[in-house]
């Protein structure tokens, strides 16, 4: 072998060598680098909360300075926007309608409304209280109380929380804990074989039936009044205080049940969801900077990142092009829905407006999951296998061109 034929061939060899290493440095780029999970945290300003103040011609300039300055202070980090309304003078805004549907008479008075319409008119005044101590008091219990205080403690640092509101019979919260208990079990073992780690695994929170009164707010911002739940009821809970699926009750609190949708927390965020049915209802909250912090070092990403947002709302938008119908319609049949074979008669319902419909109970499982993100992971590692077999294809075709100059 002369000394040109060792050169060929140790040029051949540096070809091939650059090939394989540019081969295995091409990333998927076509993959979610999130979760539905991770999604559930970025605050896209979607369908919040309205807290209207309502004054007349004859309220006291310094009780309407005191109902702007309060208010808006109080609900700044919430996802409560506030309104002043001027009744003699703003007889076209919107918020008016709400003055003949709860026959409000005296003012001031205030309503809060729902994402859905739902409207709660809140009551301020009481004897020998100050009005400002009173509405600050009142905004206060609006944004915060226990129960969602142990929820945003649980879902910044965990998988998500399931609720359990308890019923009159003990034997049903019995059985409606072993179920909620297995279903998480259930997600547990499942959890290293996901999209992406997460590293604590759900919670469970339990609402005592005897304090349900204390929870007025919260309930009402799930659908329900608190005099309607004589059985165990349960909802999902996800990142910032989202509500996932529908309202659970009695009989239909099963392992399988709460496992189809918190298996889908777990999911890769391109895995064909409407985006705007998994961002859904957020309870009234305030999210302030200890739990933005706390779930930051969740996460390992800052949701609120203008760079964060502006990536996941791409692709929520990209989301959007396949969906019709905004999923309010469906998120308030759900919380309707008393059996899961009411759930499953929504989606059919829903077929004529909406191309893809949110997914019903039962459609997913730890199993199926996989199979969800299953194209999303298929596109990317056939464009590798292509691009190798081209690099290659083409480093050899150099090789063997520049050999055959050289004989």
């Amino acid at each position: 072998m002369n000394k040109q034929q060792v050169v060929n061939k140790l040029r051949i060899k540096l070809v091939l060598i650059i090939c394989l290493w540019g081969c295995l440095h091409v990333h998927p780029a076509s993959a979610c680098r999130y979760n539905v999970r991770e999604v559930g945290f970025v605050d896209l300003a979607i369908r919040p909360y309205h807290f209207y103040g309502y004054v007349s011609e004859d309220s006291p300039a310094d009780i309407i300075t005191t109902i702007e300055q309060v208010s808006v202070s109080a609900l700044k980090d919430s996802n409560i926007k506030f309104a002043l309304i001027k009744v003699g003078q703003q007889k076209n805004h919107p918020a008016m309608k709400y003055i003949d549907l709860l026959r409000i008479s005296s003012f001031p008075a205030f309503v809060l409304v729902s994402p859905e319409g739902l409207s709660l008119p809140i009551p301020i005044m009481e004897a020998n209280r100050p009005f400002k101590e009173m509405l600050s008091s009142t905004l206060e219990d609006i944004i915060s109380s226990a129960k969602r205080e142990e929820i945003l403690e649980q879902v910044s640092k965990s998988y998500g929380v399931v609720l359990l509101m308890e019923g009159k019979d003990t034997e049903q919260n019995k059985r409606a804990k072993q179920a909620i208990s297995a279903a998480v079990k259930r997600v547990t073992g499942q959890m290293d074989k996901m999209p992406k780690p997460i590293s604590h695994p759900p919670e469970i929170v339990v609402l005592d039936f005897k304090r349900l009164a204390e929870e007025k707010l919260l309930i009402w911002s799930l659908g329900l009044e608190v005099e309607e739940i004589l059985t165990p009821h349960a909802v999902v809970l996800y990142g910032r205080g989202r509500w996932l699926g529908p309202m659970f009750e009695g009989e239909g609190i099963t392992e399988n049940n709460l496992a189809d949708v918190l298996f889908i927390i777990g999911a890769d965020c391109e895995c064909g969801f409407d985006h705007r049915w998994l961002q859904g209802t957020m309870l009234p909250l305030k999210w302030d900077w200890n739990l933005q912090v706390q779930t930051a070092e969740a996460l390992g990403f800052d949701p609120e990142n203008p760079m964060i947002k502006t990536e996941i709302s791409r692709i929520v938008r990209k989301g959007y092009n396949y969906y019709r119908q905004p999923p309010s319609a469906n998120q308030r049949a759900f919380a309707q829905a008393r059996s899961p074979d009411q759930v499953q008669q929504i989606i059919p319902a829903q077929a004529e407006n909406t191309i893809s419909p949110a997914p019903a109970v039962g459609s997913f499982s730890e199993q199926s999951i996989l199979a969800v993100n299953e194209p999303v992971l298929q596109k990317p590692l056939y464009l590798i296998a292509g691009l190798m077999i081209l690099t290659v294809g083409i480093g050899l075709f150099i090789a063997m061109r520049g050999t055959r100059r050289n004989l």
